[in-house]
């Protein structure tokens, strides 16, 4: 189905939680900026955040709205207070004027956050007005709850367009839940199109380190979060990140620049936090937390100088894949090492790009490898051969997105 085109597309985004995240800002932005890169398309972004993204994705011209079909208590505070039937006509306004719905958000989809079909809504409201609904970039799975699941097919079944990110997705969806094959498309990740913050950015980023761009330094961004879905008590895990670090100085001769890459208002979330506790425990200058208020595109832009990252947070690392930098992760989920995987290709050992939070925690010799076995020169090789087919996946899915809207 194509739409018949007006002077202008108005276009919804769900999936999105809130700019906090860097991540997230990531998604939101190089979203809404594909979107508008033939111009022409007016997007909404539904958020639990609106002043906050307002101000993030400003350089895009997307309108953020406090999303009516997900109330998180989490973020009540950012957001203004309605009532149901305040709720119930925002709902319809959106809708009366939306062409078509995007949903985002990489891994909503899975048993892990239980979010799931709350963030369906949008996507069942459009599809019971015959609105069209698109789906890209997901990680799906595995679902706990058969009725999660279930929710998610009925939805998935009647998207114009379905891409995932990475292939244990993929597997998952056609193996395991039946959709039909045609119904889902291998794509990549839209946060690699996020564009790199200028030179001048990313020097002023840096600067505070006593840091330029033309310096070798290792970036480690730590999640303050990923204890919460693993199983994993804190000390214990910002134990082993501080004797990562020390480590990694030691062994490799290079600083070491703690990247936070979430600033959630949610102290259980905030990777500042963990950030500057790495850094005091450390005991060394060369280990050091990157300061202040900054973008995506600005960690992008310190990360694409980095000799090597090693990442908790997925997008952190793909910060770093897309800019042709080798990125490893730690991670707790299928998600870290299948778009990793993915990236890297099948010439690349997924064990030497991924570690599991758990293992990493417990096994000393998890650190070690990390520290000594990690070839950065061949992984910069591989994704110098990699990267463009990665990017052009990404890229496709807005070439078929602009084929919905008639452009």
């Amino acid at each position: 189905m194509t739409l018949a085109r007006s002077a202008v597309s108005n276009v919804l985004i769900t999936g999105i939680t809130s700019c906090e995240s860097r991540g997230v800002e990531a998604l939101a932005r190089a979203i809404a900026e594909q979107l508008n890169t033939e111009g022409g398309n007016k997007v909404t972004v539904l958020t639990q955040t609106p002043v906050l993204d307002a101000e993030a994705l400003a350089p895009t011209g997307a309108l953020c709205v406090a999303d009516p079909f997900v109330v998180s208590r989490s973020w009540q505070q950012m957001r203004p207070q309605e009532s149901p039937a305040e709720l119930t006509a925002r709902r319809e306004q959106l809708l009366a004027e939306t062409d078509l719905v995007i949903a985002t958000g990489g891994d909503l989809h899975t048993s892990d956050y239980g979010v799931s079909t709350p963030y369906l809504r949008a996507l069942i409201a459009a599809q019971e007005r015959d609105i069209p609904t698109v789906m890209i970039g997901q990680s799906v799975g595995p679902f706990d709850d058969p009725a999660d699941a279930e929710a998610w097919l009925a939805v998935a079944n009647r998207c114009h367009l379905l891409t995932v990110r990475e292939s244990a997705s993929h597997g998952y969806l056609v193996g395991k839940l039946g959709l039909p094959e045609h119904r889902v498309q291998l794509s990549s990740n839209p946060a690699f199109l996020l564009p790199t913050a200028t030179g001048e950015r990313t020097s002023a980023a840096l600067s505070p380190l006593g840091l330029t761009p033309e310096d070798t330094y290792i970036c480690l961004a730590p999640s303050q979060g990923i204890t919460r879905f693993s199983a994993v008590e804190e000390a214990q895990h910002a134990t082993a990140l501080t004797r990562l670090a020390i480590s990694l100085v030691r062994t490799r001769k290079m600083p070491v620049v703690l990247v936070p890459h979430c600033h959630d208002s949610r102290s259980h979330n905030d990777d500042r936090i963990l950030a500057a506790r790495i850094a005091e425990a450390a005991g060394m200058p060369q280990v050091m937390a990157l300061p202040g208020v900054l973008t995506a595109s600005d960690y992008k832009g310190v990360l694409s100088h980095a000799e090597l990252v090693i990442s908790e947070r997925l997008h952190a690392a793909i910060g770093a894949l897309s800019s042709g930098v080798p990125a490893i992760a730690i991670g707790h989920s299928h998600k870290f090492n299948g778009v990793l995987a993915e990236t890297y290709g099948e010439t690349v050992d997924v064990d030497d790009i991924h570690a599991d939070v758990r293992a990493f925690v417990q096994d000393a010799t998890v650190i070690d490898r990390l520290v000594n076995d990690t070839d950065a020169a061949g992984l910069r090789a591989t994704l110098r051969q990699r990267l463009p087919l990665i990017m052009e996946r990404a890229r496709g899915d807005f070439a078929q997105i602009n084929g919905l809207l008639g452009a």
